[in-house]
């Protein structure tokens, strides 16, 4: 999917663009985060550290962005680069994700007792 839509899109330049799309795509995958962790599709193993976190009455959006700088750290440390885009999604990330799962989450309904 990501080849098919940098097929099609144009490569952007100058400052203004790419931040656009920076912030364009961190807002997407907390989009794509609260969609599917809402949906009750299962999380993956960051989200579900996040959700056990959370269940555990942690901030969702705390242990999210926790978990982000300590993988960054970890990248790091271990010799990966970070940049301001990095950094961003560490720290946006996890606000991003309580908002939007906060209104994506689809209510379960149980069957009523006999």
């Amino acid at each position: 999917m990501i080849d098919a839509v940098l097929a099609v899109s144009p490569d952007p330049r100058g400052l203004f663009a790419r931040a656009a799309c920076l912030g364009t795509g961190i807002v997407l995958v907390g989009l794509g985060s609260g969609l599917y962790i809402g949906a009750g599709l299962g999380p993956g193993p960051r989200d579900g550290l996040m959700t056990g976190l959370a269940a555990r009455g942690h901030s969702l959006r705390r242990a999210r962005t926790l978990i982000e700088l300590t993988a960054l750290a970890a990248g790091w440390a271990l010799g990966g680069s970070v940049g301001v885009g990095t950094l961003a999604f560490a720290l946006c990330i996890g606000p991003l994700v309580q908002a939007f799962l906060g209104r994506l989450t689809v209510p379960t309904f149980t069957a009523p007792a006999e």
